[in-house]
């Protein structure tokens, strides 16, 4: 986003919620993929002048941003203990899960935004990464390669567990989750 400052300004937010209301309803058409959405239907749609969205965004990758900060927010809310050892139950209390949930499920198909989403599972795991190591953990491989495996890991998960989710609980997809990688890698609550 271009002007942090002006988040404040009411006009400054809802011009944001009508950009990103009318790209959500977008992304929410079956048979529109983020990749061909353009910027004038957005606009349109928002019946929100060109000129205006790019007084507030750099282009349509910028909005979506918005709509992730959001959720990377209420992420990361939770323990860093939660966020790495059990990332489903965090990302099932997360009140904007249902959101993404719905748009992860329409634009499955679509590699840009599935990218960008992994990408962004990999800021959060990087901060969190981070964050670990100035607690004094050491890492034997680099977090960079570590991040990566992890958020390629939980982005394909996560679409598999929203379109399973009646059938395995957050639960049950973190004791699966932390089966099929390397506990001891990550291993910060202290052993009873």
């Amino acid at each position: 986003m271009k002007n942090d400052k002006a988040n404040t300004d009411l006009r400054v937010k809802r011009t944001h919620k009508l950009l990103w209301s009318a790209l959500g309803e977008l992304l929410l058409d079956p048979k529109k993929e983020f990749s061909s959405i353009t910027i004038n239907e957005i606009c349109e749609k928002a019946m929100v002048h060109r000129t205006t969205f790019y007084k507030h965004f750099v282009d349509k990758y910028d909005l979506l941003n918005l709509f992730f900060l959001q959720f990377q927010d209420e992420f990361r809310k939770n323990s860093l203990e939660d966020r790495i050892e059990i990332p489903f139950q965090t990302i099932e209390r997360n009140p904007k899960r249902k959101m993404m949930d719905i748009i992860a499920l329409k634009q499955k198909n679509d590699k840009t935004l599935m990218n960008f989403y992994k990408n962004h599972i990999k800021e959060v795991l990087m901060l969190d990464f981070l964050e670990l190591k100035q607690r004094g953990k050491k890492f034997e491989i680099p977090i960079e390669i570590i991040a990566e495996f992890y958020a390629s890991t939980i982005s394909s998960l996560n679409i598999w567990w929203i379109q399973n989710r009646g059938n395995v609980s957050a639960v049950q997809m973190d004791e699966y989750f932390n089966q099929m990688t390397n506990k001891s890698l990550f291993s910060i609550r202290e052993s009873s």
